[in-house]
C-alpha cells in the first residue's frame, strides 16, 4: 500500500469520525428534555389553577410556545438534523438563540441572533492565547529535560527531574489555578470562578499558561525520559558513543527513534486539555474562551452554539489523531 493511499484513507476516516461524533452530540441534545420547557409548562399549570382559565390561554403557555418556536423545538428532530447538515455543508453554523437568565453565571452572555462562527472564533482566540504558549513551553522543556535526564541516569539532575515530574502530575490543575488566583489577586474563594478577577494579560495568558504548562511539562518529561531509556543501551547508541559522539548527538539519535510514541502521547495530552482542562482553567480564571462559551451554551440549551463549540473539540481530536497517524507513517515507513 502506497504512502499516499494510506494518508487518503486516514483522512477519509477522520472526516467520517468527525461527522459521527457531532451527529451523536446533536442527537443527544435534541432527544433530551429541555428543562426550560418544563419550567414554563409548570408555570402555565400554576397560572391556570390560580386564575381558573385553560392552560393554553395563560401567559406562561404563550411564552412556552414562543420559546419552542424560537428554538425550533416544534419541528421534528429529523428536519432539524437535515437543515443542520445543510448549514454545515455550506460552512454556515447559524445564529445563536441567546443566553437565558440563568445562562450567564460563568461570566459570558450574548444576545439572540449573534453569528455562531464569530462567537466560536472569538472564544477560540482567547483560549489559544494561553494554550499555545503552554504547549510550546511544555513540549520544548519537557522533551529536553526528559532526554537529558535519561542520558544522565542516576545523577542529581535525573532525580530532580523525576521529582518534578511526579510533583507536576500530583497537583490537580483546578487546585493549582486557585492557588495562583488567590496568591496573585488576593480575592475570591475556592472554586468561586468570579469573572471579575480577569483584568489583564497576566491573568488571562500568563497564569493560565503557567498552570497548564506545569502539568503538561511533567507529562512530556516522563514520556521523553521513559522512551529514551528504552534505547539508551541499544547497540546503535553504543556505536554512536564509541565513535566519540557527545551528549547532543546521542540525544538526537534517541529522539529520532522515540519520535513516534512521543508524538502519539503529545496529541493525546492536547486532546485531554481541550476536552477537560480548558473548562477548569477558564472557570477558575473567568476567561471567556471556548470552555466558558461551551458551559454557557449548555446551560442555556443553545443548540447552534453547543454544536459549534463541539465541532472545534471534535476537529482538534480528529485532526490530532490524523496528524499523529501521518507523522508515524512518515517517520517510520514500516508502519502500515
Amino acid at each position: 500500500m502506497s504512502r499516499r493511499w494510506q494518508i487518503v484513507r486516514r483522512a477519509a476516516f477522520a472526516v467520517f469520525a468527525a461527522f459521527l461524533v457531532v451527529s451523536l452530540v446533536f442527537a443527544f441534545v435534541a432527544a433530551t428534555a429541555d428543562p426550560f420547557t418544563g419550567q414554563l409548562a409548570r408555570a402555565a399549570a400554576l397560572e391556570s389553577a390560580e386564575e381558573g382559565t385553560p392552560v393554553k390561554q395563560t401567559d406562561a403557555w404563550e411564552r412556552l410556545m414562543e420559546y419552542r418556536q424560537q428554538r425550533n423545538l416544534d419541528e421534528p428532530i429529523g428536519e432539524r438534523y437535515v437543515r443542520w447538515l445543510g448549514d454545515v455543508a455550506t460552512l454556515d453554523l447559524g445564529t445563536a438563540f441567546g443566553t437565558t437568565a440563568t445562562g450567564t453565571m460563568y461570566g459570558q452572555s450574548y444576545p439572540e441572533g449573534t453569528p455562531v462562527t464569530s462567537l466560536v472564533a472569538s472564544a477560540v482566540s482567547r483560549t489559544l492565547s494561553y494554550l499555545l504558549p503552554a504547549i510550546v513551553f511544555s513540549v520544548v522543556g519537557g522533551v529536553a529535560l526528559g532526554v537529558y535526564t535519561a542520558t544522565h541516569q542516576h545523577a542529581l539532575i535525573d532525580r530532580f527531574g523525576t521529582a518534578v515530574a511526579h510533583l507536576g502530575f500530583s497537583l490537580p490543575n483546578f487546585w493549582l489555578a486557585e492557588v495562583v488566583v488567590l496568591s496573585g489577586i488576593g480575592v475570591g474563594g475556592l472554586l468561586s470562578g468570579a469573572p471579575g478577577r480577569t483584568n489583564g494579560p497576566l491573568h488571562t495568558v500568563v497564569f493560565p499558561a503557567a498552570v497548564l504548562g506545569t502539568s503538561l511539562l511533567a507529562g512530556q518529561l516522563r514520556y521523553a525520559r521513559a522512551q529514551s531509556l528504552e534505547y539508551i543501551d541499544a547497540e546503535f547508541i553504543k556505536l554512536v558513543r564509541a565513535k566519540g559522539a557527545g551528549t547532543r548527538r546521542v540525544a538526537r539519535h534517541l529522539l529520532r527513534n522515540a519520535a513516534v510514541p512521543l508524538l502519539s502521547l503529545f496529541f493525546a495530552d492536547v486532546l485531554g486539555i481541550v476536552v477537560l482542562n480548558v473548562f477548569v482553567i477558564e472557570y477558575v480564571f473567568g476567561i471567556q474562551g471556548l470552555g466558558g462559551l461551551s458551559l454557557v451554551a449548555i446551560q442555556s440549551r443553545d443548540m447552534p452554539v453547543i454544536l459549534g463549540t463541539t465541532m472545534v473539540v471534535v476537529l482538534v481530536g480528529v485532526l490530532g489523531n490524523f496528524l499523529a497517524d501521518v507523522a508515524a507513517v512518515v517517520l517510520d515507513p514500516r508502519i502500515e
